[in-house]
């Protein structure tokens, strides 16, 4: 076992530590593109709450308060009438949420919700799953979240208008202040005399197969049934995805060739000793194993240091920064892992080979 200890992968990082912690620097940098796709669907996370809402909600509403009126109530009344289904009216009105922020500096807008009364909204925040004290609610109530609170910095009972956020029309009073995580906003705005809006939820069903069943029974009436928050958003943030990947290609080959120049050089200096393993009867096959366990090896260490200090560095900033603010970093998620994979793989598969085929060709003789 004593004769074979050299020809360790171990054995070579512990002998050349200057140079095995040079290359494990620069592969803990491929760790860093999973800090950046945590970040990336961060952005996606604030609206979670919402699409959950949304796939328990279908909104329909009127494309006209004046000509399709009658279509409009004869499919109220369709809707009062299915077994299936239970709804709440509200004003036709339009209401846009306020802006939030993000851990990428972006500004959003949330979805909105309008009740006609303090019962109405009880009814679907009860199907919803939504808690809270609504004693103080009425006419021109808002209804946000604790951390969509936080992030504006309003407080219970503040009021805000136009001069706050510009996407307000009126002066709303914040008389509810809710723990559900989402940057949803939720009026009360009491109008008997323009009631147009429907908010549709079944207890059997959810998601597509519910919008599917209320296009179905919307049939060619001129109704508007409102798509989903999940599929009217996603689409939308597509685009981080798209320049994500690019990004972590590019990084990905940028540091592929700066490793390669790197170790090229390191391995070169080795030719004599790879010489000595292939004269002493080492085959091709070991020669290649034992560079790519090398390489695993640094890499293995770079990902576990790498992983370490994002954690950390992730712990810190949803503490220190965004915690306070509302929001929220996530530790994982599945783009981040993809894009680790993709860069850790285009920096790894032709360092193994290049080297593996380059050691290979070691001669003794040549010396």
């Amino acid at each position: 076992m004593k004769n074979r200890k050299p020809f360790s992968a171990f054995y070579y990082m512990k002998e050349n530590r200057g140079r095995a912690a040079i290359c494990i620097f620069m592969m803990f940098l491929a760790t860093l593109m999973f800090l950046a796709g945590n970040y990336i669907y961060s952005e996606l996370y604030t609206f979670e709450k919402e699409f959950e809402y949304s796939d328990k909600l279908v909104v329909v509403g009127l494309q006209s308060t004046d000509e399709e009126y009658r279509d409009f109530a004869a499919f109220t009344k369709d809707v009062e009438e299915d077994d299936q289904l239970e709804f709440v009216m509200s004003s036709a009105l339009g209401f846009s949420g306020m802006q939030h922020g993000t851990v990428l500096h972006l500004e959003m807008g949330g979805w909105t919700y309008t009740f006609n009364s303090v019962s109405d909204m009880e009814k679907v925040f009860d199907h919803l799953g939504i808690e809270g004290d609504f004693s103080k609610c009425g006419h021109q109530s808002m209804i946000i979240s604790q951390d969509f609170a936080k992030d504006r910095g309003i407080k219970l009972g503040d009021k805000v208008d136009r001069s706050f956020d510009k996407s307000l029309s009126s002066e709303y009073t914040v008389d509810a202040i809710i723990d559900d995580g989402s940057f949803c906003t939720f009026y009360i705005f009491e109008d008997d005399d323009r009631l147009g809006r429907l908010y549709i939820y079944s207890d059997t069903m959810e998601g597509e197969e519910l919008y599917n069943y209320v296009r179905k029974l919307a049939g060619d009436r001129k109704v508007q049934v409102t798509e989903s928050e999940r599929d009217a958003v996603l689409p939308e943030l597509q685009i981080f995805y798209v320049l994500f990947y690019v990004i972590d290609i590019l990084i990905a080959v940028v540091l592929a060739v700066t490793i390669n120049s790197v170790v090229t050089g390191q391995y070169l200096k080795r030719t004599y000793e790879f010489g000595i393993y292939r004269a002493l009867g080492r085959s091709r096959k070991e020669v290649k194993a034992k560079v790519a366990a090398e390489v695993l090896l640094m890499n293995g260490i770079a990902s576990l240091a790498g992983f370490l200090a994002i954690f950390l560095f992730t712990y810190l900033m949803n503490e220190l920064v965004y915690r306070p603010n509302g929001l929220y970093l996530l530790y994982g998620s599945r783009i981040a892992f993809t894009g680790f994979i993709i860069c850790d793989l285009l920096i790894l598969f032709p360092l193994i080979l290049s080297k593996g085929r380059l050691m290979c060709k070691a001669d003794v003789t040549d010396f």
